[in-house]
Order: C-alpha cells, then sequence, then structure tokens
C-alpha cells in the first residue's frame, strides 16, 4: 500500500495536473473550461478514483450522470441545477455529492480547485 500526502491548494498542486477532457462537445453550453486533472488513485477497474481537478468558468448540461461523485471545493465556485430547477452553489471549503443518474446544468461561475472522489459501478 502506498501513501501519498495530498497538498491542499495552491501553485504545488497546479505544477502536477494535466490537460484533461470530461467536458464533452455535447454537453458543454458556454464558456471555455481549461481543465487539468492529476490523479491520485485508480482502482485496478478504473471504477474508482481518486483526484484534483480545476476549470476555468463554463457550464454544461450533464445527462445521466455515470456514478457517485463527492466533491470537496477547494478554490472557486460551481452550482448545481437539477431537472427540477433548484440550484445550489459551493464555494471553497464546502463538498458535495452527486449520484448516478443525476442530470442537470454543472456551472463554474469561478476558476475552480476540487478534490473528487469518483466511483462508477458496472451497469448491468
Amino acid at each position: 500500500m502506498s501513501n501519498i500526502r495530498l497538498v491542499p491548494a495552491g501553485d504545488a498542486v497546479r505544477a502536477g495536473m494535466n490537460p484533461s477532457a470530461y467536458v464533452t462537445a455535447e454537453a458543454h453550453r458556454a464558456g471555455t473550461p481549461n481543465e487539468k486533472e492529476a490523479g491520485h488513485l485508480t482502482s485496478a477497474d478504473e471504477a474508482f478514483t481518486v483526484g484534483i481537478w480545476s476549470a476555468d468558468p463554463y457550464a454544461e448540461w450533464v445527462t445521466d450522470h455515470a456514478g457517485y461523485e463527492y466533491t470537496f471545493v477547494l478554490e472557486g465556485q460551481v452550482t448545481l441545477t437539477g431537472e427540477d430547477g433548484a440550484a445550489h452553489t459551493f464555494v471553497a471549503g464546502e463538498a458535495f455529492t452527486i449520484e448516478p443518474g443525476w442530470t442537470g446544468e454543472y456551472r463554474v461561475d469561478e476558476p475552480l480547485l476540487k478534490h473528487f472522489v469518483f466511483y462508477a459501478p458496472e451497469k448491468d
């Protein structure tokens, strides 16, 4: 077993991040995400991932979220608006979860840096 100290935020964590592309062209609504990530831990079957992710302000429409996600916001602000129109905004120091099947708008209001844990169980 390996133990890795996770850097909370700032320049040190950003130095180890690489470009990523989770936001699809179909889902993208506005802005330019300029996504970056650093993976900390991934299970052998790639169903479970822990990492850090950043994005510039943008908006996307998520349809049928693929898994369970826990997010802790390190910097910035993000707003999730479900299909029912209920909006929830999260800022640095706050956390949220998303369950499989969630559909709605994921909007980064201010440059975002987050720790995340994602689990996508196999679908039958």
